[in-house]
């Protein structure tokens, strides 16, 4: 088990967002959760803070997160993720999947 933390700078998200929580995915062998929290972070930040059952991707999950940050305005946001194996491609469905349940507040 492999758990870290880290802030990315993010364009602030919108003010006014459909829901003030967002849950993606769920635990499992192969696959992920993201918990994505508006508020009570400086704006300009999404802090990160991940939990993984496969030890040495620290830096591919940074390089994930970053690139998110970068592209997806999500200052403000805390992300959190409980991951069980799962490959990067989902890692980036299921964090775009929470933030759009935020912005949009379907599911």
């Amino acid at each position: 088990m492999e758990k870290f933390a880290k802030a990315f700078p993010s364009k602030p998200l919108a003010a006014r967002t459909a829901k003030p929580w967002a849950l993606a995915g769920v635990v499992g062998s192969g696959n992920l959760e993201v918990l994505l929290e508006r508020g009570g972070r400086p704006s300009g930040t999404m802090e990160c803070h991940v939990e993984t059952s496969i030890p040495g991707y620290k830096a591919s999950w940074l390089a994930a997160l970053a690139d998110f940050a970068h592209n997806y305005p999500a200052g403000g946001t805390k992300v959190t993720i409980n991951d069980q194996g799962a490959p990067p491609v989902l890692v980036n469905l299921r964090l775009r999947q929470a933030y759009d349940h935020l912005i949009k507040g379907d599911k």
